[in-house]
């Protein structure tokens, strides 16, 4: 047989006070009170779990504001960076819009025809690009390709939606140039070294050749108008024993960064007889 189960100690001696508290005058008042201060800490527990509770909750909602709060701010941003990269963008075309204004003012038959790149020639050995107009929008063998940086190059090819551009980098290119300088109006010619650089030979050795100068094109040859920015020098070459110096020229226009190009062309007769 198993043995009966016994009351503790504590829990019998609980109840015998509670029935004399109960059988003694005011007895149950008294109960009463002895029973709110045996459950008193059992009631500021389950009341502090509440606040708990309501605080935590409290902080979740706080941080699922802070989260969607965080999410439009970061919406907004994504908006005014894209903002700020059109704005850029628009302040670049203006600047080149006024760097080309010159030009055109000093020719003013000469029709700007923008252009974009489309293709570059997969050879180490040569510097050109295909561009996205042709014969159709006037452009011609020999017409003049530009930045308002300065020169790109030349058209050698032309079809009727695209053309092909000899990069002025080009070992091939050359161009008649002179340097734009109060003390110094010495004339060259300019050709590529497809090192990036270009090369100014053909220079007296009487003139004044130093760095910083600017270097233009002079016009000689009819095919490049004169006064499009070509570079600066970076270093002169010079020998006593040789006839001519060189000068070493950095381009104004980086060849392999080229965004916004334009042709130098006369109206497209099909487009003006329209």
């Amino acid at each position: 047989m198993r043995p009966k189960k016994r009351l503790p100690w504590l829990s019998m001696l609980v109840v015998l006070l509670a029935a004399v508290l109960i059988l003694r005058p005011n007895g149950g008042r008294q109960a009463q009170a002895v029973g709110s201060r045996v459950f008193e800490p059992v009631q500021l527990g389950v009341s502090g779990l509440s606040s708990q509770i309501a605080d935590f909750l409290a902080t979740v909602r706080k941080v699922n504001e802070l989260a969607d709060q965080n999410r439009r701010d970061e919406e907004e941003i994504d908006r005014l960076r894209s903002e700020i990269v059109r704005l850029q963008e628009v302040q670049q075309e203006n600047e080149d819009l006024r760097g080309l204004l010159g030009l055109q003012q000093s020719s003013p038959t000469m029709q700007l025809v923008p252009v974009r790149v489309i293709g570059r020639d997969p050879s180490p050995f040569a510097q050109g690009l295909v561009i996205d107009r042709g014969t159709n929008d006037g452009v011609q063998k020999d017409m003049v390709v530009i930045t308002w940086r300065g020169l790109v190059g030349r058209v050698v090819e032309a079809d009727p939606t695209s053309s092909k551009v000899l990069l002025v980098t080009d070992v091939n290119s050359s161009v008649s140039a002179r340097i734009q300088d109060a003390d110094s109006r010495a004339t060259g010619t300019v050709r590529g070294t497809n090192s990036g650089q270009l090369l100014m030979e053909h220079v007296q050795q009487q003139d004044v050749l130093k760095a910083d100068q600017l270097v233009i094109t002079s016009g000689l040859g009819g095919v490049y108008p004169e006064g499009i920015i070509l570079g600066k020098v970076v270093q002169v070459q010079r020998k006593d024993v040789d006839v001519f110096q060189e000068a070493v020229v950095q381009p104004a226009v980086d060849v392999t960064k080229l965004e916004r190009l334009y042709v130098m062309a006369n109206p497209p007769v099909a487009a003006s007889a329209r």
